[in-house]
């Protein structure tokens, strides 16, 4: 009986030590990812604009958590860069796993180039990607955005006769969407613009304001990384409300964009306008939208001198 009593604190102490190891958050199973930081939050975009160049101009926008690191600017306008990271460009023979990074045991692996942020090691299960905007244009053939730009590109541009060209993977498809298929949204100042890809039908769809093309199936298989960064860089206009999901859309969310919240609201899965982080280069300005600006009352200064404009004109009013 002695010794059992004895072993009993043994044994709890034993149970502590055991414990603290497996839940250690230093550890490296536990430690969060260096380019995640979960507690920093975005910008607020309702109500806001952005007015772009095609020549020498451009706009970033990625989600909140990505933190940028070794960076001493303005975290909303700069990326997360690593020098401790490997040559990119190089190609790097391995037996085991990287000390650093936790990749899966492999005889050969290619390091795949970066552009500033941190690549997403393995692609998460999503069932598919979406992308909605509203933007403002005049040009005749623009390059609209680019998707996941450092690691699986997508790419949507548009080309002559409204049809859009789509470019990712090994895929290349021209959409057009033409088939009416909510005739009581009527066309505003901005045209409304909404990819979906379907990853588990290898199905790929374009919705502009109220018409969508028809549904197109892939002739190759894509991965796709899932990374939150979009950039645009191709049109003279404007660009207001971008929306990104890991899902493919179903068509009363779709409704719901396009709509302008009228019959529901959506909130992007990825990113959303609401809650987002961006990045200037150039020729780009962020201001109020149009809708914004409307509502602006007239100051008291105009006000004047639209009265004495309005009196000296009924002044000149010749008396019959």
């Amino acid at each position: 009986m002695v010794k059992m009593k004895m072993k009993e604190p043994l044994c709890v102490s034993l149970l502590a030590f055991i414990m603290l190891v497996v839940t250690d958050p230093t550890g490296a199973e536990g430690r969060a990812e260096p380019w995640r930081n979960p507690d920093v939050s975005g910008t607020n975009l309702q109500q806001k604009m952005f007015t772009l160049s095609r020549y020498g101009g451009g706009l970033t926008l990625f989600a909140p958590y990505l933190d940028p690191l070794g960076s001493t600017s303005n975290p909303a306008t700069s990326y997360p860069t690593d020098s401790s990271r490997p040559d990119p460009t190089r190609y790097y023979p391995w037996t085991t796993a990287p000390p650093t990074r936790g990749y899966p045991t492999t005889t050969t692996r290619f390091w795949p180039k970066t552009t500033g942020y941190y690549p997403w090691t393995t692609a998460p299960p999503t069932r598919g990607v979406s992308v909605c905007l509203r933007l403002i244009t005049s040009d005749m053939n623009p390059s609209i955005f680019t998707l996941s730009p450092s690691s699986t590109p997508l790419s949507l541009q548009v080309t002559d006769g409204g049809w859009y060209l789509l470019r990712f993977g090994s895929n290349q498809l021209r959409l057009r969407p033409s088939v009416p298929i909510w005739p009581n949204i009527g066309r505003g100042m901005w045209t409304s613009v909404c990819l979906t890809v379907d990853f588990t039908k290898n199905v790929v769809q374009m919705f502009s304001n109220m018409n969508m093309s028809t549904r197109k199936l892939l002739m190759y298989g894509y991965q796709w990384s899932g990374e939150p960064v979009i950039t645009f860089s191709g049109f003279d206009g404007q660009l207001t409300d971008v929306q990104v999901w890991d899902y493919p859309l179903r068509y009363k969310e779709v409704l719901y964009y396009m709509s302008h919240g009228y019959y529901g609201s959506v909130q992007g899965s990825l990113l959303t306008w609401s809650n987002i982080r961006y990045s200037l280069q150039g020729r780009s300005l962020l201001e109020n939208s149009y809708e914004w600006q409307m509502k602006l009352p007239i100051s008291k200064k105009r006000r004047g001198w639209a009265l004495k404009r309005k009196v000296w004109q009924d002044f000149r009013q010749p008396v019959i």
